[in-house]
C-alpha cells in the first residue's frame, strides 16, 4: 500500500518516452497524495486511475470472509480528490456513471501533464480474487517466488528499504544476488510487539509429513481435534460459501482457531531475539568497542549462542523499562559452563567485562576480564601470525580478532587505574598483533586494508613524509602512555628524568598527531569516537600524573574516593605544586571542552566515566584555590560534568557512583561562593555614579569616527562586563621561567 504513486512518478523520470498508469486504490492513494505536488512540480506526466469505494479493500475482503462480516476500521473518511488534486496543480476529473468511463479513460490518456481520473465503485466492493494453487504446503508457500504466487511471506532489508516486492528466495533473492547485496532476512515489527522467532518458525516436516500435512481446500469445517505429528490426517481449511472451486480469494489465510494447530519448536527467552538489544549494542556500546563485525555482518556471522546472550545483555541496559539483572544471571551461567575456548568466548568474556566494570561492579570485572586473557593467551592471539591462521589477513573476521586482542590491551590499562595494587595483564607485552584499519573501512562492505604494523606506526616519526594511520592506532599509543603514567605514580623511587619522559611522551602525541586528526568532530557533525577516545586518554593521564604532585590534592582528597588519585609525599616538590596545579586544571579544561561538543556520554565508552569524574573534581578544586571572580568559569564546567554523568547515571551504575560524589563535594565546596554569586554580581551592573564627571571626559582617550566604527556602535551595543563569564588562567605561568624543574 503507498506504493503505486511514488512507484509511477519514479518510472516515468526513468523512462519518459513510455506512457505511465498508475492504478490505485483510494486508501493507498491517501497514503502518498503530497506526492502530486512533486508530480506537478516536475511536471512528471504519469496518469492515475483512481478506483475510490471509500474502503480499505484489503482490510475489507479479510474481514467478510474470515471475520464474519465485523467490519471494524476498514471504511475511509476520503477527502475531495478532485478538487486536492487541482490545488496541487494537476488536472483531475471524476466519473460515476458506468456510461461515461469510455470517454473519461480518453481524456486521461490523451493530458498533456499529469493527471488523475477518479471512478467511484460501490462501497465494500471486493478486489480480484488470487488463484493460487489448491494443494500446497506452508514450506512450498514460503518459498514460492512472487511471480508464481502473487505474494511473498517476507522480504529481506535491502528489497524493504527500496520498498521492492522481494521474491524470499534463499540464502539470496533475486536481486540481491543481481546486484550483489547482502541478503538478510529479519522479522518484521509491524502488527504489535515482536514475538519470539522461533514461536512463528515450524519444524522441519520430512517429505511424507509433508504429504500428510498439505493443506486441502474444501468445503468441510476444520475438525476440533489437535495435529499431533502421528496423526494421519489432514489439515483442512474452509472455504466461504460462493467461492467457486479453483477460484480462492487472496489471501489463504486460515480461520483463527485453526492458527493454534501448528506443530512449534520449543520457545526459548523472548529477549534472546529481540531485535532491539541487538540493534542498542551496535548503535552504543559497539562504536566504543568495535571488535565484534560490523552490524551488516552479524546475522552472517552466526556467532555462538553465548556470545549472543552477551551481546543482548549489554544491549539491554540502553532499555529503561528491561531488568538487565535477570539477563546477567543467564550469561553468567552460559559463560561458567561452557567449555568453548574460542577467541568467541575471549569476545564474550571481555564484552560482559567491560558491561560489569561500567556497572559498577570492579572486582566481578576484574574476574571476568581475567577469564578473557587466560583464554587469550592460551590460544595465542597476541602472537602476529594467530588472526592470519584462522583467516585471510584481509577478511573481517580477522580484522575482528586484531581489535579483540587490542581491547584487551586498552581494557587492562583502564580497569588498573583506580585500583592501586592491581597489575597489567596484556599491557607488558611486545605488541605483535597488526594495528585495526580506519573505522570508515570497517563495515563489512569493502575490503579490508593490508594491516600495518606498530614498528611502522613508531617510525612515522622520523618519515619524510607524514603518514596517516588509523584513529584505532592513535587510540592504542595514547592508552600506552596513560599506562607509563600509571607505573609511575606506583613508584616509592625514580629519578626526575621518568618524570620527564611520560611528560615528553604527553606532549609529543599531540604535537606528531596528523591535522586531520586533531579534531574529533568533522565538518559534517560526524564524531569520530576513537579519536575522542584518543584525546580523552591524553588529558586523563596528564591528570593523573599532574594532580598527585600539585597543590590541589590536599583540596578535596578523600581516602575512599575511587576517582581521586592518593598523595603520596615521594611524589612531588612543594616548589613546583602550582605548576603541577596549571597543568591538571588545563586537562581537566580540555576534557570538557572535549565532552561539550559530544554530550551523549552513553555513546562513548564507560571507562569515560573516571576521567569526567577526576576532570569535574579539579575543577572544583581549582574554583576553591582560584579568585572569586572566574568561579562562573569553573561553576559551569562542573555542572557540564554533573549533567553528562546524570544522563549516563540512568544506564551505567559507575556512573551513578560519581555523580553521587562529585555532586555532594560541589555542593558542600561552593554553597558559600553561590550565595555570595547570585547578590554580588547584581551590583556590579550599575555604576555608582550615574554619568561620567567632566574630569573624567577629559581624560577619557578618544576614538577616531568613522562610518565603520559608528555602525558598529549602533549594531553592537555595549555589554555590560557583569554578563559575560571572565576566563580563568594563570599569567606566572604564560610568562618564562628559568628553571622549569617538573619532579
Amino acid at each position: 500500500m503507498g506504493y503505486g504513486l511514488p512507484a509511477a512518478i519514479g518510472a516515468k523520470v526513468a523512462r519518459p518516452e513510455p506512457l505511465v498508469i498508475d492504478i490505485d486504490g483510494d486508501a493507498s492513494f491517501n497514503m502518498t497524495l503530497g506526492k502530486l505536488g512533486t508530480a506537478s512540480q516536475f511536471n512528471v506526466d504519469e496518469k492515475i486511475f483512481l478506483l475510490n469505494n471509500d474502503e480499505q479493500g484489503m482490510v475489507t475482503h479479510l474481514l467478510k470472509f474470515y471475520y464474519d462480516n465485523h467490519f471494524c476500521h476498514s471504511h475511509n473518511l476520503n477527502p475531495d480528490f478532485v478538487e486536492a488534486s487541482r490545488a496541487m496543480g494537476v488536472q483531475a476529473e471524476s466519473c460515476s456513471d458506468v456510461s461515461d468511463v469510455n470517454a473519461k479513460i480518453k481524456w486521461l490518456l490523451e493530458s498533456k501533464d499529469p493527471a488523475i481520473l477518479e471512478v467511484k465503485v460501490a462501497p465494500k466492493a471486493l478486489s480480484l480474487p488470487m488463484r493460487p494453487a489448491l494443494n500446497f504446503t506452508s514450506s512450498t508457500m514460503a518459498t514460492r517466488s512472487t511471480k508464481q504466487s502473487g505474494l511473498a511471506s517476507l522480504a529481506c532489508t535491502e528489497c524493504r528499504k527500496q520498498h521492492l516486492k522481494c521474491d524470499a528466495r534463499k540464502p539470496s533473492c533475486s536481486r540481491c544476488l543481481q546486484n550483489a547485496f547482502l541478503c538478510q532476512y529479519l522479522p518484521s515489527r509491524r502488527g504489535g510487539r515482536r514475538k519470539p522467532r522461533d514461536l512463528n518458525r515450524r519444524t522441519t516436516l520430512s517429505h511424507s509429513d509433508e504429504l500428510n500435512n498439505s493443506v486441502i481446500l474444501t468445503n468441510d469445517h476444520v475438525s476440533d481435534q489437535p495435529n499431533t505429528p502421528d496423526s494421519a490426517s489432514a489439515r483442512h481449511v474452509s472455504i466461504p460459501a460462493g467461492i467457486p472451486p479453483g477460484q480462492v480469494p487472496w489471501p489463504m489465510i486460515p480461520p483463527r482457531h485453526d492458527l493454534n494447530q501448528e506443530r512449534l519448536e520449543p520457545a526459548r527467552d523472548p529477549w534472546f531475539h529481540d531485535d532491539r538489544f541487538l540493534r542498542l549494542f551496535y548503535e552504543n556500546f559497539h562504536v566504543a568497542h568495535p571488535m565484534l563485525v560490523p552490524s551488516a555482518s552479524y546475522h552472517d556471522r552466526q556467532y555462538p549462542e553465548f556470545l549472543q546472550l552477551v551481546v543482548n545483555f549489554v544491549g539491554s541496559h540502553y532499555v529503561p523499562s528491561s531488568t538487565s539483572q535477570q539477563y546477567r544471571d543467564k550469561v553468567v551461567a552460559e559463560l561458567a559452563c561452557n567449555s568453548d575456548r574460542s577467541h568467541c568466548m575471549v569476545q564474550a568474556w571481555l564484552i560482559y567485562s567491560i558491561a560489569i566494570y561500567a556497572r559498577g561492579e570492579p572486582q566481578e570485572a576484574q574476574d571476568a576480564f581475567s577469564r578473557a586473557v587466560e583464554i587469550a593467551l592460551e590460544l595465542g592471539m597476541n602472537r602476529v601470525d594467530f588472526a592470519a591462521s584462522l583467516n585471510s589477513e584481509s577478511s573481517l573476521e580477522a580484522e575482528s580478532i586484531r581489535r579483540t586482542w587490542w581491547e584487551l590491551y586498552i581494557t587492562d590499562v583502564f580497569m588498573a587505574a583506580p585500583f592501586k595494587g592491581s597489575s597489567f595483564q596484556c599491557s607488558t607485552m611486545a605488541p605483535e598483533v597488526a594495528l585495526p584499519c580506519e573505522e570508515s573501512a570497517y563495515t563489512g562492505t569493502c575490503d579490508i586494508p593490508t594491516p600495518r604494523k606498530m614498528l611502522d606506526f613508531k617510525r612515522r616519526v622520523f618519515a619524510s613524509e607524514e603518514t596517516v594511520f588509523s584513529s584505532f592506532s592513535y587510540r592504542i599509543e595514547a592508552t600506552t602512555i596513560l599506562c607509563r603514567a600509571l607505573v609511575l605514580n606506583r613508584l616509592r623511587d625514580y629519578h626526575r628524568d621518568h618524570l620527564q619522559a611520560v611528560e615528553n611522551a604527553l606532549v609529543s602525541w599531540v604535537n606528531h598527531l596528523p591535522p586531520k586528526k586533531l579534531d574529533i568532530v568533522d565538518s559534517y557533525g560526524n564524531i569520530d569516537e576513537m579519536m575522542f577516545q584518543a584525546h580523552m586518554t591524553i588529558s586523563y593521564a596528564t591528570m593523573l600524573l599532574h594532580l598527585p604532585r600539585s597543590d590541589l590534592q590536599s583540596v578535596l582528597s578523600q581516602a575512599d574516593d575511587q576517582f581521586w588519585p592518593s598523595a603520596s609525599r615521594h611524589l612531588a616538590s612543594t616548589l613546583n605544586r602550582p605548576i603541577h596545579s596549571i597543568k591538571a586544571t588545563e586537562a581537566s579544561r580540555r576534557i570538557s571542552d572535549a565532552i561539550s561538543l559530544c554530550p551523549n556520554v552513553p555513546k562513548h565508552t564507560p571507562f569515560a566515566i573516571p576521567a569526567l569524574a577526576l576532570c569535574g573534581m579539579i575543577q572544583l578544586a581549582t574554583s576553591i584555590k582560584h579568585t572569586e571572580e572566574c568561579f562562573d568559569h569553573h561553576y559551569n564546567r562542573v555542572t557540564l560534568i554533573l549533567g553528562c554523568l546524570k544522563s549516563t547515571k540512568r544506564i551505567w551504575g559507575l556512573a551513578d557512583s560519581a555523580y553521587n560524589s562529585l555532586r555532594a563535594s560541589a555542593g558542600e565546596a561552593l554553597s558559600d561562593s553561590m550565595e555570595r554569586w547570585c547578590t554580588e554580581p547584581l551590583r556590579k551592573l550599575f555604576p555608582t555614579d550615574s554619568t561620567p564627571s567632566s574630569t573624567d571626559r577629559t581624560h577619557q582617550p578618544t576614538r577616531p569616527t568613522s562610518a565603520i566604527s559608528d555602525a558598529q556602535d549602533i549594531l553592537f551595543p555595549p555589554i555590560v562586563p557583569g554578563f559575560v563569564d571572565p576566563t580563568c588562567y594563570s599569567d606566572a605561568f604564560f610568562t618564562s621561567i628559568p628553571d622549569f624543574d617538573i619532579s
